[in-house]
């Protein structure tokens, strides 16, 4: 294609753009020595200002019992009018989605930043998980000045449970979305094989934190071997969640990480019904908004 000399003055201003779309759309995985290394990106940093998540949204494939790609999720970071937030979408899909009633789990935070805009604590969170004509709604509510934990619950719109609970001092606690980006900024240590560390979170049915293990080498080659999954940089971490942040019968989780800190490959064990669920990372993307 030729381009005239007005069309010319306009050429610099269109490179820019199009590499402006270019880091706009930024794929979880990028090829390196002629091999792609899924879960890494460019402009990966690991840890500084966590706002610089914002605008970032992965997404995943779903598997569980004999159904491949049965379920579709999303986790996504963003800024609306001046407020940080963070959403989870996961949702069953075709004819396994009318076997499994259509089964949907929407979970949303509002976070503030703090520690020199190094961490994130909720001041909201919400759950609501869907199974055919049927809603249950869990919110909650964090009040940092006065250290009062509110909630509420909801069956189809009608409040069922309610209460209110002191958050100790000098504590926050912490829900999975806020530890996902947490720990990927390494807000509550480096992640290192062999680390270990506990995540204060919401108290329900008596489970009051997130433990998170990172194995060692030595521990990761066991499973490596039993997946017969390829040597590779990575993480495997090995995390246990309450029970009713997943409706799973053990919260239990085994996540594989990308050395960029992004989930690869995750399995949440005993899903109550549908057995261990595998979700697969597919594609990162970045909004300019």
């Amino acid at each position: 294609m030729f381009f005239s000399g007005k069309q010319n003055s306009h050429l610099p201003s269109l490179i820019i753009v199009l590499l402006g779309l270019l880091i706009a759309y930024t794929p979880g995985s990028f090829a390196q020595n002629g091999k792609f290394d899924t879960g890494k990106y460019i402009g990966f940093k690991s840890h500084g200002d966590i706002t610089r998540f914002a605008g970032e949204i992965l997404y995943y494939d779903i598997s569980f019992l004999w159904f491949e790609n049965a379920a579709t999720a999303k986790v996504q970071f963003f800024k609306e009018r001046g407020r940080y937030y963070s959403k989870l979408e996961a949702s069953t899909k075709g004819f396994v989605g009318f076997f499994t009633s259509y089964r949907k789990h929407i979970y949303k935070t509002e976070f503030e930043v703090i520690d020199n805009n190094k961490s994130l604590r909720p001041i909201s969170f919400h759950r609501q998980v869907t199974i055919g004509d049927q809603a249950e709604v869990t919110r909650h509510q964090f009040n940092y000045q006065t250290q009062k934990h509110t909630w509420s619950k909801f069956v189809n719109d009608k409040q069922i449970e309610t209460g209110t609970n002191d958050i100790p001092a000098d504590i926050s606690y912490h829900d999975i979305l806020t530890a996902f980006y947490n720990v990927r900024n390494g807000s509550y240590g480096p992640l290192t094989k062999g680390n270990r560390f506990n995540i204060k979170t919401i108290p329900e049915k008596g489970h009051d934190e997130i433990s998170v293990h990172i194995l060692s080498r030595e521990e990761e080659d066991v499973f490596r071997l039993e997946e017969g999954r390829e040597k590779m940089e990575e993480l495997l971490l090995n995390i246990i969640v309450p029970k009713e942040i997943f409706k799973s019968k053990t919260g239990e989780l085994k996540v594989w990480s990308s050395t960029h800190f992004i989930p690869v490959e995750t399995t949440v064990k005993d899903y109550i019904l549908l057995g261990d669920l595998h979700a697969k990372f597919t594609h990162r993307e970045v909004s300019l908004h």
